[in-house]
This record gives structure tokens, sequence and C-alpha cells, in this order.
């Protein structure tokens, strides 16, 4: 586990992060000699540096807002927590929707550079390359009314506490569109399993919130 402090704010790296970023990495690197596992160790590079500055777009917003943060990177990504109840809906979706919003700005920063031609082939252009692609990908995924993803929280605080119920069925029905689509259109398998699990996971919230 890693620990450390930046901006004021601690910051947890559990193992699962790194072992779930190397898996996602590998399905889509396949490594096989020493240049695939270069190209794997900078996706995980890339993948780390770009998740973190997500969260630190949520944690650095709840600071600004007067209330203390925290950063866990884990598994399929991370969160910042804060104390429960310190911020209203209109501060909530913007701590939300800090996260993405810093991370596209972050790929977008980097993609001049990419495609300005003046980084040699080199392994500096592959990290580059691959912080562009995790950054809008990542960005624009969590932006799915898919709760418990940024979009689902950005919409849970449009909708409020007594449209729960709403968030749930935007999520599951959203999920499932897109993980048929993975099947249908992509033969994306990995990303068809995932809408699943989080198809699952909202119906299985729907039915607590009755």
């Amino acid at each position: 586990m890693i620990q450390f402090r930046l901006f004021g704010i601690p910051v947890v790296v559990q193992p699962i992060f790194w072992i779930t970023l190397g898996i996602i990495g590998a399905l889509y690197t396949r490594p096989s000699n020493g240049a695939d596992f270069l190209n794997l160790g900078l996706f995980m590079l890339a993948g780390f540096l770009s998740i973190l500055v997500h969260e630190f777009g949520h944690a650095l917003t709840v600071k600004s807002f007067g209330a203390p943060s925290a950063i866990t990177l884990h598994s399929f990504g991370g969160f910042a927590t804060y104390p429960a109840g310190v911020l209203n809906r209109p501060k909530s979706f913007l701590v939300t929707a800090a996260g993405p919003g810093i991370q596209l700005l972050l790929g977008a920063a980097a993609l001049p550079l990419l495609l300005s031609g003046v980084l040699p082939d080199t392994p500096i252009k592959t990290f580059v390359w691959w912080l562009v692609a995790v950054s809008f990908f990542w960005a624009i995924i969590n932006c799915l009314p898919i709760y418990p993803m940024d979009g689902g929280r950005m919409l849970e605080s449009i909708l409020g506490p007594r449209r729960i119920k709403v968030v749930f069925i935007i999520g599951i029905v959203t999920a499932l569109g897109l993980g048929l689509a993975c099947v249908v259109l992509w033969k994306e398998t990995f990303m068809a399993l995932l809408m699943g699990l989080f198809a699952w996971e909202n119906y299985n919230h729907y039915r607590q919130a009755r």
C-alpha cells in the first residue's frame, strides 16, 4: 500500500488498484515481449496519473468548500471521501462534476502535444498517447448516468433523494443498453461484463430503495 499527502490531502493507493489496472492494460496491450511489457507499464503509469488527477478534482473542490477530504485509489478507480451532510445538492453536483471535468482538461492539454508531431517515436510519446486515451475514456464513461459513477451521482444531485429510484432505473437501462451495444456492435466482452455488474448493482439499490 502506498500512502502520501499532496496539497494537504492524504492519498492511499491500494495494491488491488495496480492489479486491476494491470489486468485491464493486459487485455488491450496483450504483452508477449519486452516492448509490449513496457507499453503495459506506460499504460499503468498514465492510468495512475489520470485517475489521480480525477480524484483530486473531487477532493480539491471539497476542500474549496471548507471540508476535509481524502483520496483512495482501488480496483476500478478510486473515490474522494468527505464528511456526510456537509455539502448541499448544488455543491455535491460541483464536487462530482469536477472529477471528470479536470480529467477531460488533462486529456485536452496533452492532445495538442500528441498531434503536433514534435514527439519522436519513443516511450514518452506512447505515455502521452495513453494519457490522452485514458483521460478521455475514463471521464466520458464516468459521466454516464449509472450509479455509483459520477454521472449517476450528478443525476442524484439533480433529482434529489425523493427520486432516487428514478436514478437507479436510469442506471439499469443505461448499463444494459451499453452492455448490449458492447456485445453486438463492438464485440467488447470486458465492457459488457462491467456494464452487467453496474446494472445488477443498480437493481439491488432499487430493491433496497423500495
